[in-house]
């Protein structure tokens, strides 16, 4: 079983990947990264995840959808971590004819769905738990990476609707409450139970968390995979650009990457 230290450090080491290679692009969304970095490190390396990295086209491979897709330089991070992406790969993020686009796509072969337009990764989620539970009754999961300033599509709670209506417990979204959005604050900010209330009168369980304390991330992750008949959310507090105090919590770097001085202090 990893420990909550070793974790610790692949959080530090997905951190230092964001910002090297969003520097490196001279673009991309390194603080929208950067909040959600703790709940996917949890995520892909403690234990929680399911996936054959050798084969991705598995089909019992536990599915991730970052809907949140201008978060890419988190996902390429984890996916260099894992061993299938070089150090000298990541560093042609965004470049052209580099199968890591500014949002994923499935020129990646790890990618399970383009994401970028907002609001469309649960109910790519849904369908894919609706295929798994009813159809080819696979004992895959499927779980969606969510950002709060997408969560005022409309679309995000015909999915919710659906997969309440579906009983889809094998379906758990992950919301990363960073309460920035590209133009300022987004509408509920940090207030965590609005999103709650909210989600739960719809028929979905949800667990409440600081998405920046490990412990408690995997807590939750436990938690939501014991939950049965229903679809499970993951609620996080999180501070944009976290690890970064120059970045922390601050509006107007949404979409922006440090210049080469910046980076050099941070």
């Amino acid at each position: 079983m990893i420990t909550i230290e070793k974790l610790t450090q692949i959080a530090r080491q997905i951190r230092y990947y964001i910002l090297t290679s969003t520097t490196a692009a001279g673009s991309g969304h390194p603080t929208s990264s950067l909040s959600a970095a703790d709940l996917m490190t949890a995520f892909f390396f403690g234990g929680i995840f399911r996936f054959d990295t050798e084969h991705p086209e598995y089909p019992n491979n536990d599915r991730i959808i970052f809907s949140k897709g201008h978060a890419s330089p988190l996902f390429y991070a984890l996916w260099t971590v894992a061993g299938k992406i070089t150090e000298q790969e990541l560093m042609t993020m965004r470049r052209f004819g580099s199968p890591l686009e500014g949002h994923p796509t499935v020129t990646f072969p790890y990618t399970e769905a383009a994401t970028g337009s907002l609001g469309q990764g649960l109910s790519i989620g849904v369908g894919m738990a609706l295929n798994a539970k009813y159809v080819d009754k696979l004992p895959y999961r499927t779980y969606v990476l969510l950002g709060d300033s997408e969560m005022a599509e409309g679309s995000q709670w015909e999915a919710i609707q659906i997969a309440a209506h579906y009983q889809l417990d094998n379906l758990i979204g992950i919301i990363d409450v960073n309460r920035l959005g590209q133009r300022g604050e987004t509408m509920y900010g940090h207030d965590l139970d609005a999103y709650r209330k909210r989600i739960s009168s719809f028929g979905w369980k949800t667990f409440v968390i600081d998405g920046h304390d490990l412990d408690e991330i995997i807590d939750a992750y436990k938690k939501a995979l014991r939950i049965k008949k229903m679809p499970v959310m993951v609620i996080a507090k999180t501070i944009k650009g976290k690890g970064f105090p120059f970045l922390e919590d601050k509006d107007g770097w949404h979409g922006k990457a440090p210049k080469k001085e910046e980076y050099e202090r941070a």
